[in-house]
């Protein structure tokens, strides 16, 4: 079924293109034009100056350096327009948003807050320029409830399987939504019947967990494959990446992390591995974002940084400071805050020399943030991601690796490079309008002006939660 909409869907690109021939030699001006502007996309090797772009129902009509002109116009002089990003590890835990750190009671006692969280957390994502996200453990109802909303980017979901009790059984939602267990199909899977429900979901991927049986694993990739789905797995630990690349899985989903009692310096058997991994050419995510975050948590001013009033609600930020802020910091108050600080600060420095290790290699990295990672609220929607690409430039990565990464690559793994991914025809016209170059500076990305969302403009600053009053 999936090869089958992959067909259609490039016949319809396909028909669609003569379509826009058919259009622009009429001459009649047509849809939304982007004027005298610098593309930004992976497929060229140079930018394109002073381009015009056409946008016709949702999707890129021309590219072309012949003046155009449409319907409705945006001047691009002096901008850069670029494809929107990808994120491919989000958590859609609470439909269709979060904050996870409520309890159900404290949830239910705040329906307001709740409200503006929830309606807010998608245009977080938009505001940092995600237009597409993977959620890592989802289900094709919660994802259509999330694509059914107005102003949000496209999602698309994992279906997860793991093994319990030496049963593969599927994930419904993740552990930490709303301080809950997860949520498991109660009948007992195969692994051949676990990745057959989740097919039939719609998901475009399986992601799973350590611990499992290396026979287990193997069997599990063999039907997924089988699906023309990857897998994904959960892995932040030296073993469970070595079982990933034993049992030929698609993408690691976290960096090597490591326990309480083992040496931030990476040993020779992790050293191994690592050179499995980018030999092998898997999807690795070093979201070293999330150890920063749980550093953060225990920031007792992270509460009052001026970038979180652009992707909270000031009523959420408040709740926080009141009723959670400091939590995190009395849970390690016996073994004492500032040794859990130096072990995570160590931590990120290990995470920091992997993904050099990568950089170095011509690694197969993919952006992922692992938004929320936990119960925290040091994990902001868009906002995380954000402070990961700044990880990644720590880490030796280039501009245009990380551009590669959050744009055509992600794609690619989501095997939707016929539809996101870069500025070309026919493709979804999801873009960025940049003041500054993405392939010089990483706070280009922080030069948003305009959201193109399946062809509709959305200046950024209606999207921050300060301008909630201007949605």
């Amino acid at each position: 079924m999936l090869l089958w909409n992959r067909i259609v869907g490039l016949a319809a690109t396909a028909v669609f293109c003569l379509m826009v021939v058919a259009c622009a030699t009429q001459g009649a001006p047509s849809g939304l034009v982007i004027s005298d502007v610098t593309v930004v996309s992976a497929e060229r090797a140079e930018p394109l100056e002073h381009a015009y772009v056409r946008i016709i129902d949702g999707r890129i009509a021309e590219v072309t350096k012949r003046p155009l002109h449409g319907e409705h116009e945006v001047d691009g002089a002096g901008y850069y327009l670029i494809p929107g990003l990808i994120d491919t590890h989000v958590h859609l835990a609470i439909t269709p948003g979060w904050p996870a750190p409520m309890s159900p009671e404290q949830a239910a006692a705040n329906p307001d807050i709740v409200a503006a969280a929830i309606a807010q957390d998608p245009r977080s994502f938009l505001f940092h320029g995600f237009t597409t996200v993977l959620d890592l453990i989802g289900t094709g109802e919660r994802t259509a409830r999330w694509n059914a909303l107005d102003i949000r980017p496209d999602a698309y979901f994992c279906g997860m399987t793991a093994v319990l009790n030496g049963e593969f059984r599927v994930v419904l939602t993740p552990g930490f939504s709303y301080g809950r267990g997860p949520d498991i199909d109660p009948d007992i899977y195969t692994a051949a019947t676990a990745v057959d429900h989740i097919a039939t979901d719609g998901a475009l991927c399986v992601k799973t967990t350590d611990p499992m049986t290396l026979k287990q694993a193997q069997a599990l990739v063999s039907v997924a494959h089988a699906h023309d789905l990857p897998v994904f797995i959960h892995a932040n630990r030296k073993d469970s990446q070595g079982l990933a690349v034993a049992a030929g899985m698609d993408v690691i989903a976290h960096g090597m992390w490591r326990n309480m009692d083992e040496s931030a310096a990476l040993d020779d058997d992790a050293r191994d591995i690592l050179a499995s991994v980018i030999r092998n050419y898997i999807g690795y995510q070093p979201t070293t974002q999330v150890i920063v975050a749980l550093i953060d948590e225990l920031d007792e001013g992270y509460l009052l940084r001026p970038e979180l009033a652009d992707v909270y609600p000031r009523t959420l930020v408040d709740w926080y400071g009141n009723e959670i802020s400091g939590r995190a910091a009395e849970a390690f108050s016996a073994i004492g805050v500032d040794s859990v600080i130096e072990f995570r600060r160590a931590t990120v420095g290990r995470a920091t020399e992997i993904t050099r290790i990568m950089a170095d290699n011509a690694a197969h990295l993919l952006f992922g943030s692992d938004t929320p990672s936990a119960t925290t609220y040091s994990n902001p929607p868009g906002l995380n991601g954000r402070l990961e690409m700044n990880n990644w430039i720590a880490g030796g990565v280039t501009e245009e690796k990380l551009f590669r990464a959050l744009t055509i690559d992600n794609a690619t793994i989501m095997k939707l490079q016929d539809e996101i991914g870069t500025v070309e025809v026919g493709k979804t016209a999801n873009l960025l309008l940049l003041g500054a170059n993405p392939l010089e500076s990483v706070v280009a990305y922080d030069a948003i002006k305009t959201v193109f969302l399946h062809g509709q403009p959305i200046a950024r600053e209606t999207l921050s939660a300060r301008n909630a009053k201007m949605k």
